[in-house]
């Protein structure tokens, strides 16, 4: 760019160096001076003018990121395209359109902040209208350059990428139910999508790089209807939640029960037999009762009141004849 740009500057310097020498001829001629033009140096500027011109145009150069289609004049769009780097081509026949292959991205979105105001409204197959925001990112095939210059030039976004997105868009979305498309199968939907859009743009020299579905806008009632479903779910889960705790908690007072249960059995069985072992040394030896009541009283007590009609444990007639015998020598 920077040599064309050379050249082509410096064509201009002698084309005008050439008309200033003639200028002057006439000037001093004018004047009534006798000058005579110098045709070899008026020759020479002219020379040199249309070489530096005729290589100025043909030499072309391609900047990183572009590609050039030729067009001759009288044969038409030449095949195949020219790649970055120094090209010559033949001068005032030949001309060079650019054609960027770099990156280029297309948004249709419902927020004019993120591209085109224009997010795309389909009906699905129950006759819901949805809203799809989407970005492709697509790129002119360098090698297919030439065949863009015939079909589209310049103007390939209003003749085939918006309507084809929309179009392909539309067609998978009638297919499938809204919540097909919001839901487990968007991913499928957007492959299918990509790989039909990718069909479409390849056969006219392009390459689709991706096609990313960003969201899905609904009606406001849908949306309305969508969030109540929500609400509904949470509630209904929230619900088999408690439920679940709750017969949790059941079964814990259960098993709680139960080992109170056993540990009851356990104790009576316990006290169970320690009274058949108390018994047993009850009948074996009767006289352990009572020693065993009058271990308990204090041992500083002589004499103790009892009511008249309480029964007796010790056996007090026996006792008294005890003090009798022992008294009696």
């Amino acid at each position: 760019m920077i040599i064309a740009s050379l050249l082509s500057g410096v064509a201009v310097l002698l084309w005008l160096g050439l008309l200033a020498y003639i200028g002057y001829m006439v000037v001093q001629r004018s004047q009534g001076r006798r000058s005579k033009v110098s045709i070899p140096v008026a020759l020479l500027i002219l020379i040199a003018a249309g070489v530096v011109s005729t290589l100025s145009t043909s030499v072309v150069i391609i900047d990183a990121g572009e590609a050039g289609v030729v067009f001759n004049v009288f044969t038409g769009t030449q095949p195949g395209s020219l790649g970055p780097g120094m090209h010559f081509v033949t001068p005032y026949i030949n001309q060079v359109y650019r054609y960027t292959v770099r990156e280029q991205v297309y948004t249709m979105a419902k927020n004019p902040a993120q591209g085109e105001s224009d997010s795309l409204w389909a009906p699905t197959i129950e006759g819901l209208q949805v809203g799809i925001d989407s970005t492709t990112r697509y790129r002119i095939d360098p090698d297919k350059a030439n065949h863009v210059h015939n079909k589209l030039r310049n103007d390939y976004v209003r003749i085939l990428i918006r309507p084809g997105i929309r179009s392909i868009v539309r067609h998978y979305v009638s297919q499938n139910m809204v919540t097909d498309i919001y839901g487990p199968k968007r991913a499928q939907i957007q492959q299918e999508i990509t790989e039909a859009l990718r069909e479409r743009l390849e056969g006219s020299g392009f390459e689709l790089l991706s096609f990313d579905i960003r969201n899905v806008n609904f009606t406001d009632d849908y949306a309305q209807a969508i969030e109540q479903k929500q609400i509904a779910q949470q509630e209904a889960e929230q619900m088999e939640y408690v439920k679940q705790k709750e017969e949790l908690e059941a079964e814990r007072k259960v098993i709680e029960a139960r080992g109170m249960k056993q540990a009851a059995i356990t104790n009576a069985e316990g006290e169970a037999e320690a009274l058949r072992l108390v018994s047993e040394q009850i009948a074996r030896n009767p006289n352990l009762l009572s020693y065993r009541y009058i271990e308990k009283l204090s041992p500083n007590i002589r004499v103790m009141m009892v009511p008249s009609e309480s029964p007796f444990i010790l056996n007090l007639e026996g006792l008294e004849t005890q003090l009798g015998t022992e008294e009696a020598p």
